[in-house]
């Protein structure tokens, strides 16, 4: 009776082995949507019949794409010359999405990397401002709202930037430097058509800091310790910045192509000096997209 019992369990372990096996080399979307129950007591899991105390694991999708853009860019600072200088910018931008198990698998985290450079020409053409800039944001959205075509989501974003605009005439003060940090509010939303599928996001800072000398402060005297007042509270009383991106996933074949629309606005006034740096571009990219099983929280054997 013994040698039976043992046997039974054996068998049972090996069943299960080679279900979790199947499991992972199949690459399996891990969806609650695709497990139904057949009859009481079990629930038929991607083909498998299991006991339904078991736990089936939710999707884990993360969304990787890397982006190129080009479009138009407006840059302003009257640090450097009290005029617009009118051109072209060029971005490249990684970007993750990622569904986490937080808030019982409602929230979506994002992690961005973006560089941005800029060319512009004063109205008379005869000078000329180059921007560079880097950009890194982290957070994610909390899905209010979320069905198998229509998901809406609400969250946060830290930005991180640093970067300099140079004015190739200037010859005491020829750059301004930019480094700015700030938490973002920001709303997104997603829908899925029956041949492509469209998101929109729109990013506007609320609280944060950045850096400004005074006008007509040189950067040499900030170097040798006159550097009061160069780092301020940044919020909407001197800061104001919208970041609106739409874009349309189209699949082709075994691929799938982006394309949309990124437009930035960003403007400041701090110490009698206004800046602003506007662009709109056409986006074109390449989401690649992976599934991870959802790691099981850990018990406690002990008692």
């Amino acid at each position: 009776m013994v040698k039976r019992r043992v046997k039974g369990r054996y068998t049972t372990l090996f069943v299960c082995l080679f279900f979790l096996s199947n499991i992972s080399a199949q690459g399996i979307d891990y969806a609650l949507d695709s497990v139904v129950v057949e009859r009481d007591g079990f629930k038929k899991f991607h083909g498998y019949f299991v006991d339904e105390r078991t736990p089936v694991p939710k999707t884990l999708i993360t969304n990787n794409t890397i982006t190129a853009s080009i479009g138009f860019a407006n840059m302003y600072d009257t640090y450097l010359s009290p005029l617009e200088y009118k051109g072209f910018s060029v971005h490249l931008m990684y970007e993750q999405l990622r569904r986490t198990t937080w808030f019982d698998y409602r929230f979506y985290k994002q992690q961005v990397v973006e560089v941005e450079f800029a060319k512009g020409d004063s109205p008379a053409k005869n000078v000329t401002e180059y921007w560079g800039i880097l950009n890194y944001r982290l957070g994610g959205h909390y899905s209010v709202y979320n069905t198998d075509k229509l998901r809406l989501g609400i969250g946060g974003l830290w930005r991180l930037n640093a970067g300099v605009l140079y004015n190739e005439r200037n010859g005491n003060n020829p750059a301004s430097a930019r480094g700015y940090t700030n938490l973002d509010l920001s709303v997104t939303a997603s829908y899925k058509f029956r041949w492509f599928a469209v998101r929109w996001q729109m990013d506007s800072p609320l609280i944060g800091m950045l850096f400004s000398p005074k006008y007509g402060q040189s950067y040499y005297e900030i170097s040798l310790g006159n550097s009061v007042g160069v780092v301020n509270f940044a919020s909407l009383h001197n800061q104001r910045a919208l970041r609106n991106y739409f874009t349309v996933d189209i699949p082709i074949k075994n691929y799938t192509v982006r394309v949309g629309y990124l437009g930035s606005w960003y403007q400041t006034k701090v110490h009698n000096i206004q800046t602003h740096h506007y662009t709109n571009n056409f986006v074109i990219g390449f989401p690649i997209e992976g599934v991870k099983k959802a790691r099981p929280r850990a018990t406690n054997s002990y008692w």
